[in-house]
């Protein structure tokens, strides 16, 4: 085993756990890439810097992990199910899982089939992009935030260590969260701006700046403001806001990933980002217009 003590076992070869594999390949991470037999991997991935990261050190497909073994699961929320039940049988009581996606509502798909696993999650503002040829293209830098799901009395200091130490080499740099509840919150508060809108209007993130997209994006902000609020994750509207044009000014020449599944006719996470509001407002009896449209609108487009 490497010097970070743990290897990296990452579930499907979509753009970021592809470039999670590029990172943990350039820094000697010991990692396998493992996919489904009618999805050809990732065999290159071309880093903001231009370097290409052939990899060629993935190992694949473990038929058993150890507790030395870290299964990442970057994957869209509607595959995790799948993708819980092939491996379910092949870990450890102790094998520590990651959640690294878009939107929220994963935890509670996982806590059904593994509710003692240590369990971890992670987002990042990274882009990348799957390229026709094999390949995946690291479109902006980012920063991830890392955190364990399970019980503060439950947590193991040093496994949160070594996990952290190894994110911070294959996808840096990596903060550290007590709480990742208000942190995947204030993602979702972007997504559930970006992703849809540049969906339904086929735009670039950035054309998200101009005046006449303001006002809805206001009254997209203020219902997720009030919906998190109620849910225990408070933020003022105004940082909201703030967070959200910054996103959309550092990714201005991106697609968003939503964007991109509508434009390849893939089945997109709208219930796992604006549809997961809606949800949550149901339960807490508040009225969001707004983001129950453009959860209808998406899903009407397939």
């Amino acid at each position: 085993m490497s010097r970070f003590g743990l290897r990296l076992q990452i579930v499907g070869s979509g753009a970021i756990g592809s470039l999670l594999a590029a990172g943990a390949q350039k820094s000697k991470v010991p990692y396998g890439l493992a996919t489904r037999p009618a999805i050809l991997p990732t065999q290159r991935v071309v880093l903001s810097n231009g370097d290409e990261v052939e990899l060629k050190d993935n190992d694949g497909e473990k038929p058993k992990l150890s507790d030395s073994d870290i299964l990442v699961l970057p994957l869209k929320v509607y595959q995790l199910k799948s993708a819980i039940a092939y491996w379910q049988p092949r870990m450890t009581p102790d094998t520590p899982v990651v959640l690294l996606h878009n939107g929220m509502g994963g935890l509670e798909i996982l806590r059904q089939f593994l509710p003692a696993q240590p369990v971890y999650q992670a987002t990042t503002s990274h882009g990348a992009i799957r390229q026709p040829n094999h390949s995946v293209q690291h479109t902006g830098n980012g920063h991830t935030l890392l955190g364990s799901a399970t019980d503060v009395t439950k947590q193991n200091p040093e496994l949160n260590s070594r996990i952290k130490l190894a994110f911070e080499q294959c996808l840096p740099p990596v903060q550290w969260q007590t709480d990742m509840k208000l942190a995947l919150w204030q993602k979702l508060f972007v997504n559930a701006v970006i992703n849809p809108l540049t969906a339904l209007h086929n735009i670039r993130n950035g054309e998200l700046g101009k005046p006449e997209y303001q006002p809805l994006i206001k009254q997209i902000c203020t219902e997720c403001q009030q919906v998190a609020s109620a849910c225990g994750a408070s933020e003022s509207l105004d940082n909201i806001l703030q967070r959200v044009h910054q996103v959309i000014e550092l990714t201005a020449a991106n697609y968003s990933s939503m964007h991109q599944d509508v434009h390849h006719h893939r089945p997109t996470e709208i219930d796992a980002i604006n549809g997961y509001l809606v949800k949550q407002a149901q339960k807490k009896g508040i009225d969001v217009p707004i983001n129950t449209l453009l959860t209808e609108q998406i899903k009407n487009l397939g």
